[in-house]
Order: structure tokens, then sequence, then C-alpha cells
């Protein structure tokens, strides 16, 4: 509870002084993210970006474009097709910011968070580095499928869904 008071507290001084606010990443976490600083804290300057040519990256563009025209009406800068290089001068001169921002918020990557299954339900490899929780049709959950096989062998007797 504490960390949550602080960090409003800190992004209501950021809004005070209409800082500058820069989130990384225009997925739906970083979507959300931004749009949420923008309707709680209407004074700061916010920046979205992203290496891929739209937001909202594999989601439908009806999506994206709802969200692109939300973000432009809400005065929210949107710059894609840039990777993030906070330690190169030209990444920020690229987005506008020559003086970078006055706070970053990295919203990019993903990461498996199954530390509670057992290795032999999870991937070896995948995005994050794997980690995934094997699963079939039914979003049972499976165990790692052998050599040659597409799907392994239902665990935990079938009672066990990956949602």
């Amino acid at each position: 509870r504490q960390h949550i008071l602080q960090e409003h507290e800190s992004l209501r001084k950021l809004n005070d002084r209409g800082a500058s606010v820069l989130v990384v990443g225009a997925g739906f976490i970083g979507v959300e993210w931004v749009t949420e600083l923008q309707h709680y804290f209407r004074n700061l300057q916010l920046t979205i970006v992203d290496v891929l040519p739209r937001c909202l990256g594999p989601l439908p563009d009806s999506a994206a474009k709802y969200c692109t025209e939300y973000m432009k009406n809400k005065g929210i800068k949107q710059i894609y097709g840039v990777k993030y290089d906070p330690q190169n001068q030209a990444f920020w001169d690229a987005i506008g910011m020559p003086m970078e921002a006055d706070r970053t918020f990295v919203c990019i990557g993903v990461k498996a968070s199954n530390y509670f299954m057992p290795p032999d339900t999870l991937s070896d490899k995948g995005p994050g580095g794997g980690g995934w929780i094997h699963f079939n049709r039914k979003l049972q959950v499976t165990l790692k499928p052998q050599p040659g096989q597409a799907v392994g062998a239902t665990w935990a007797d079938g009672r066990v869904f990956a949602m």
C-alpha cells in the first residue's frame, strides 16, 4: 500500500509541473497506462513509443484504429517505428525529447509467471525465454510434448486448465 501512495505522490508532483512522461511499448499495457495517466494527471505531457508501425501490435486493426484516435483526441503524442534506445541521443531527438523525459515507464516484453507449475508442464523455448504452460485444445494443462508429438499427454488427469 505504501508503494502505491508513494507512486501517486510522485505522479502528482510531475503533474503539478507539467512534466514530460514517456511510455515505452504501445501494446495493451502501454496504451492502458498512458490513457490512465492522461485521465488522472491531465497536465502531464505524454508520449508513447513503439518499434511496431502502430499501437496494439497483433490485435485487430479496428482496435488499433480506435485507440490511436482516442489517444490523438486526448493529446497523447504517438510515435511508432522507433526502437527504444535511451542511451542514444538520436533516440531522444527522433521522438522530440532532446532533453529526455522527466519520467519513463517501460511497458514492453513478455514474461511467463508460472513459477508454481512443475517444470515438465512448461516450455523450454518461446517469448521471454520459455516457461509457458503447455496445453491442449480444451485448455487442459499437458506435459511437454515428446519429439515428433504436437501436444503432450494430459497432466493431472485433465483437471487443471490454462487460462
